[in-house]
């Protein structure tokens, strides 16, 4: 006895057929990372074992902090989860470029509690405002480079390492040093 095809089966074996690479198996290979911009010119990585997520949030979603650094934005809310955001340009020395914008693209990284975040459990959260969020990347462990001598002083501190894109240097931010960033805590 032989099936009569159904309305799915004939519907899937169209967009097989009209769509051949949706069925076919890809192997991504490398670490994934999210690219983005941090000044004109600064290319910048994180591993998305450090990213939570990454949104576009409008200037009024931030909670002004009084009597804090001009890098630090705010508190926000995502997730039922209150954080602090940076403005991550600001925080490494170079021009706002994001402060004439009415939203922020928001990368929320995990990042290790602060001494002020002991009381809690887990990982604490920090948003970085950046100029422009360009996607997800994949590197193999060959194309970066921990060799960081050549690095800008006001990142080093940051940073663990580069690799070469697209003929740019691009600068792998480690959010939990630049959760201790000076910068953050009042003195």
């Amino acid at each position: 006895m032989t099936q009569q095809p159904t309305a799915s089966t004939t519907s899937l074996s169209r967009l097989q057929e009209l769509l051949p690479q949706l069925f076919q198996s890809t192997q991504l290979t490398g670490q994934p990372y999210l690219r983005f911009m941090v000044a004109e010119g600064i290319g910048a990585l994180l591993s998305m074992e450090h990213v939570q997520e990454s949104l576009i949030v409008e200037a009024e979603q931030i909670t002004l902090i009084p009597n804090m650094a001009r890098s630090v934005l705010g508190l926000m809310n995502s997730r039922d989860q209150v954080f602090c955001v940076v403005n991550l340009p600001q925080l490494l020395g170079y021009p706002d470029i994001t402060g004439s914008q009415r939203r922020y693209r928001v990368i929320v990284a995990r990042v290790p509690p602060s001494d002020y975040q002991r009381s809690g459990t887990g990982e604490a959260l920090l948003g970085l405002a950046v100029p422009q969020i360009q996607g997800v990347t994949r590197l193999q462990e060959e194309q970066l480079q921990t060799e960081i001598a050549a690095c800008p002083a006001n990142l080093s501190p940051y940073v663990t390492g580069t690799c070469q894109q697209d003929e740019q240097t691009l600068y792998l931010f480690y959010p939990p040093f630049l959760a201790k960033a000076p910068a953050l805590y009042p003195t």
